[in-house]
């Protein structure tokens, strides 16, 4: 074995252009699929670092109509209560309420954080308590006490200087007042990316008011128990809260158990990142079969060596196992490789991500010893992939025909017909990949330049969340919003300010609809469509005109029952087909179940968000700003200059009417999209960086192929141009022959790149996904890659002499 080690070096050493060249392919496939894998376990696989985080489970409500385990939905307070009472399968459970928080004080800049209402439970069901200080207790937990704080440890070191000065500093929390009491351990954000916990002090609220007074379950799993005996026993207490409360539980007859892993890690985005792992998987692929066609052509040259070793007494078994030593060779040295280009990609990973806080802390990407099996499993698995046939080929020569003519004993183990099968699996693999790649890229792109029509570079943007604290009544946070505007319109260089619900790239607010005359047996059965409340202003600043009736004005200035509402197109089809949709009065649990009356109709606006399908559940109205009093929006500034010019005088005006209301989130629209868009970017970066690699391999390996026969075929080329054959017909010859082999290639190459990139319907729809520009724009690159690399060798075959190829035959 030591000396088949030893030879096989040697020959390696020998072909050091050979070596090089198979040595990067495998790298580069390698190294992919390690830096996928690297995402994949980070996102999805490895979860939280918590303690014993197998036991820990999320639990929700099962979406009515639905049996897809991302859908879940939350719960009420009193359903929370009912369960945590009747259930038997978990130790404990904890109870949380998603809320944005505004954090001031005296002689603070108010700042806006991501905050958690909690249950006094939340530290043992988690099983990780605060470093400094402590949690609130049970007691503290109920109604009528004062509000208790505990930082995460990134907003202490950034709002405290990680002093530990700041347990018992008293600051206000969406204007009230509160103590800080603990600071929790490096990077526990639980549930999710939090900044911040405080007391949940709830009360159950009448039951119709299902979709304000909502938790999140989590749960600690017994150790006698199975994840199905939960399921099951939570269904039968969601089949109790639907027996008990019909009016709001009617349809959330099912649990939704997963562990917290499965429902915040990745959600709708693991389609895409198993895309990217076949992708990979594919260019690893890609790289084994063009290191087999050059193992292939290495054999064919060595024909007669292996006469030789078959004639002193080397069996067959001792041929393949010196072709796939050499192999595994190969695809050692690829692998040290492969883990230079892991760790590359793992630190921009980390960089793009992690540092710029597109995802949680915890989410933390690094080449661990989970990625080093992965890339050892895949150093094996490429060693026998590439190496299997050629070695298995080599083994079958004819002793006596190579001894005596090197160029019949490769043709005897089939070198030629399967090399023309591998350029033809190359150019599939290559093309599958082009494809899947294209569609991703292009997807993404449409994606994040969506909001184009806006002119996104003159909107600044930023989020106001006013709170109960400062602005209790809808009438003050009306007046607010009102006063705002006003102070901002009067600006230099303000062409026009507005407020709207929606910030452009999420969806509107899925509201539930009953338009006058149709009824319904409860309300969970009316139908839903996007609502966005805004200003008066908004459609001015959007360059939106009315397609019928007219826009808010100041007619919708005062607070009353009754409302006005402006429908799009898709709003009116729908519910008044053929019908004329002025005057139509409609109601919704947003109205207080009070009518709202049309007065406009306008195009539709992508109203359900950048995520989902053009033309697709579009349908969706738009309420007045003054007549409803929201406080959590976005405020939009059309400017003549650069936009940024205006943070200051924004809070300033933000200031003057509340000193402790901030604003975040501030940016132009484009920066706000990128910022929303970049977990998709990476996606679409990784996408194209696929792609030329995939170019690279491809082009490389229908070269390599190409030039090995022309090399094999070089007396018949002889023979051609002793018979007359013209420089031309030579070179028309190698290009029809090879171009026969791309054109099979990439006819099963393009069913496989339809296949492969069928997931992203479920994330984008398929319009986006079938653009056939992707199609043709594949088609030629392919084209034009496979035909330059079949041009080189022919046009050395078009320029031998033919007595010199003669004489060295």
């Amino acid at each position: 074995m030591r000396s088949d080690l030893r030879f096989a070096l040697r020959q390696l050493i020998r072909r050091p252009g050979f070596t090089l060249t198979a040595v990067v392919s495998f790298a580069l496939g390698i190294g992919l699929v390690a830096t996928q894998f690297s995402l994949i376990d980070a996102v999805l696989l490895r979860g939280m670092p918590l303690p014993a985080a197998d036991s820990l489970y999320h639990i929700a409500w099962q979406a009515p109509k639905s049996s897809d385990s991302d859908r879940w939905e939350v719960m009420s307070y009193r359903d929370y209560l009912l369960v945590r009472e009747r259930q038997t399968s978990f130790e404990s459970l904890a109870a949380t309420q998603w809320l944005g928080m505004n954090l001031s004080g005296p002689q603070r800049v108010p700042s806006r954080h991501t905050g958690i209402l909690a249950s006094a439970d939340l530290p043992g069901v988690a099983r990780t308590q605060p470093m400094l200080g402590r949690w609130f207790s049970a007691e503290e937990d109920r109604p009528g006490q004062p509000l208790f704080i505990v930082l995460s440890h990134v907003l202490w070191q950034e709002q405290f200087a990680g002093s530990p000065g700041a347990l018992g500093r008293k600051v206000n929390i969406n204007g009230e007042p509160g103590t800080i009491i603990g600071i929790m351990p490096p990077k526990f954000q639980f549930p999710g990316s939090a900044e911040l916990w405080i007391n949940l002090r709830a009360t159950p609220n009448d039951p119709r008011q299902r979709l304000i007074d909502r938790v999140e379950l989590f749960g600690r799993l017994k150790p006698s128990v199975k994840p199905a005996q939960a399921r099951a026993e939570l269904d039968t207490l969601a089949a109790s809260c639907v027996q008990l409360w019909p009016e709001t539980n009617a349809g959330y007859n099912r649990a939704n158990l997963l562990t917290v892993a499965n429902a915040y890690s990745g959600g709708g985005a693991r389609p895409l990142l198993f895309l990217m792992l076949a992708m990979t998987v594919f260019i690893l692929v890609l790289a084994c079969v063009n290191v087999a066609t050059m193992l292939l052509g290495r054999a064919a040259r060595r024909t007669r060596e292996f006469a030789v070793r078959a004639a002193v007494g080397a069996g067959r078994t001792r041929l393949l196992l010196q072709m796939l030593l050499e192999s595994f060779l190969l695809a050692a040295l690829g692998c040290l490789g492969g883990l230079l280009v892991a760790r590359l990609g793992v630190d921009f990973l980390q960089d793009y991500l992690v540092h710029q806080r597109a995802v949680p802390d915890w989410m933390d990407f690094r080449l661990d010893q989970r990625v080093l099996v992965v890339a050892t499993v895949s150093t094996l698995l490429a060693g026998i992939l590439a190496g299997i046939v050629p070695a298995w080929q080599s083994s079958r020569i004819d002793v006596n025909t190579a001894l005596k003519d090197d160029a019949r004993a490769a043709t005897g183990i089939g070198v030629g017909p399967l090399a023309r099968w591998l350029v033809s699996a190359q150019i599939a693999f290559s093309t599958a990949l082009l494809v899947a790649a294209g569609v991703l890229s292009l997807t993404v792109y449409l994606t994040r330049h969506a909001n184009l029509r806006y002119e996104p570079d003159k909107l600044l943007t930023g989020r106001i969340e006013l709170q109960d604290g400062t602005q209790p009544t809808p009438a003050d946070r009306a007046r607010f919003y009102r006063r705002l505007l006003e102070r901002l319109q009067s600006e230099p260089g303000v062409e026009s300010v507005a407020v709207t619900s929606r910030n452009f790239i999420g969806s509107g607010v899925p509201t539930q609809i009953e338009p006058e005359g149709v009824t319904y047996a409860n309300p969970n059965e009316r139908p839903v469509a996007w609502l966005e409340v805004v200003s008066n202003e908004y459609f001015r600043l959007i360059s939106v005109r009315p397609i019928a009736g007219r826009l808010f004005d100041n007619r919708e200035q005062t607070l009353t029952d009754t409302r006005s509402a402006v429908v799009n197109e898709s709003f009116a089809r729908r519910f008044w087909p053929g019908e004329d949709a002025l005057g139509r009065r409609f109601r919704t649990n947003q109205t207080d179940e009070n009518w709202a009356t049309v007065v406009g109709v306008v195009p539709d606006l992508q109203m359900q968000g950048l995520f989902e399908e053009p033309g697709r559940n579009e349908a969706g109205f738009y309420l007045a700003q003054d007549q409803m009093g929201w406080g959590w929006l976005d405020l939009f500034i059309r400017t003549k200059s650069d936009p940024l010019q205006l943070l200051d005088p924004v809070r300033r005006a933000i200031a003057a009417i509340d000193p402790d209301q901030p604003i975040h989130s501030v940016g132009t629209l484009t920066s706000q999209t990128a910022q929303a868009m970049r977990g998709f970017n990476i996606l679409g970066i990784l996408a194209a960086v696929f792609a030329l690699i995939t170019l690279f391999l491809g082009a490389v390996g229908v070269y390599g192929v190409t030039s090995q026969a022309v090399s094999r075929r070089m007396r018949e080329f002889g023979i051609r141009m002793a018979l007359g054959s013209t420089v031309s017909q030579l070179l028309r010859l190698v290009l029809q022959q090879g171009g026969r082999q791309i054109a099979l290639g990439l006819a099963v190459g393009l069913v496989g790149g339809f296949l492969l990139s069928r997931p992203l319907e479920q994330i984008f729809g398929s319009s986006m996904a079938n653009n056939p520009l992707i199609y043709v724009g594949v088609i030629v690159a392919i084209f034009a890659v496979g035909l330059a690399a079949l041009w080189l060798p022919a046009r050395r075959a078009s320029r031998v002499d033919p007595m010199i190829a003669l004489r060295s035959e």
